[in-house]
């Protein structure tokens, strides 16, 4: 925000988010009570205009968690998942149909479509793989909002839902988001949005959450803890007050984390704490990529440039994703090079939160390859 508006980026939280958000909280709260396991499970959510209630915390399975681990999760009330047959080569999806084997009343499944929307051969294999007919929330991941506008995506929703493959459907971002996000809601037929998502970007993105809200998307936040070393389970609260939100994925590897991680869930609402929660996320995101796509979009090669930063600048400083940056960098069509890039830098002089983009891919080229 400029300062002739003379309103500060904490004003905005405080009116545009917390509030709201805590209100909505209020309101859900008294709807979960009625058979939920209070005394150690989150709360439960009502996920936007589905009918599924959905734990404030939740399971994100691209670390491919242990089995028991992710059966303890359950077993704790985490009970919505989400998976990809593209996580840890396929190792992820199985490990989720492994821990919801003889449980699957007890879940609520969430899969995201790397497939175009009419491979009907990869839809079902999925589903094989899950050993489940349908799964309740499928996600398209689309990175770019021209192509979230593509009407093949409405058409292949519509078409898969009515053979019963899922009940509702989703967009999963990572790249472009806050584009692909207003994209999705312009388009009308999504039922829930999960983009990657931090503090550092509440300013950007809170208005795109107040008009999900307003039209009874629900929101999935995913990726909330990049660049928050020792403060991802203080910070939980403050994610869940802000509008919409109806719960947190992310991947939890361990006993102990679930149980902070539900703990944290149920803390109260601290506003100074929120107030130097954003100050260090904003300190700690600068240098670090958002995937904007600002860098991408200026380059004469059409390199994947924001796929490349982000193998390095994400998925290597994060152990449990170190076979992530192998796998996703491998999988890129074309990768920029020092003999291909060129000196032009446009890349790096394009990106607004001072991303060293030309160092990152220099060493993704060493690393990597």
């Amino acid at each position: 925000m400029n300062s002739s508006n003379q309103y500060s980026r904490s004003d905005f939280f405080k009116s545009a988010g917390v509030m709201a958000g805590a209100a909505a909280m209020a309101g859900t709260g008294a709807q979960a009570a009625e058979g939920m396991p209070r005394e150690s499970g989150p709360e439960l959510r009502q996920l936007g205009k589905t009918d599924l209630r959905i734990p404030v915390v939740s399971l994100g399975t691209a670390p491919a968690q242990d089995v028991n681990v992710m059966k303890f999760a359950i077993a704790q009330g985490m009970t919505f998942i989400h998976t990809s047959t593209s996580y840890k080569k396929g190792v992820a999806i199985k490990n989720v149909a492994e821990a919801i084997k003889g449980q699957r009343d007890k879940v609520v499944l969430g899969l995201k479509i790397t497939w175009a929307p009419d491979d009907d051969a990869a839809m079902d294999a999925a589903l094989e793989t899950l050993g489940v007919d349908s799964v309740d929330i499928a996600f398209f991941n689309i990175h770019k909002a021209d192509q979230v506008r593509d009407p093949k995506y409405r058409l292949g929703a519509e078409r898969w839902k009515k053979a019963g493959k899922f009940r509702y459907i989703g967009l999963t971002t990572h790249k472009e988001a806050a584009g692909c996000l207003k994209a999705a809601l312009d388009e009308g037929f999504y039922d829930a949005l999960m983009p990657s998502y931090s503090l550092s970007m509440e300013e950007e993105f809170l208005p795109i959450f107040e008009r999900a809200h307003k039209e009874n998307l629900g929101i999935i936040l995913m990726k909330t803890h990049k660049n928050l070393t020792g403060s991802e389970f203080e910070v939980t609260p403050h994610y869940l007050a802000t509008t919409g939100v109806a719960t947190i994925n992310r991947g939890v590897a361990s006993f102990p984390d679930i149980k902070k991680l539900i703990e944290a869930s149920k803390a109260p609402l601290d506003e100074q704490a929120g107030i130097r929660l954003r100050e260090s996320a904003q300190v700690s995101m600068t240098g670090h990529c958002r995937m904007c796509g600002e860098c991408e979009a200026v380059c004469p090669q059409g390199f994947q440039v924001a796929d490349v930063v982000r193998c390095s600048d994400y998925y290597l400083e994060h152990s449990e994703y170190v076979e992530t940056a192998y796998e996703t960098y491998r999988g890129l069509a074309r990768t920029p090079s020092p003999s291909a890039c060129g000196d032009c830098n446009l890349c790096e002089r394009a990106c607004r939160n001072g991303v060293p983009v030309v160092h990152h891919i220099r060493r993704a080229e060493s690393v990597l390859t």
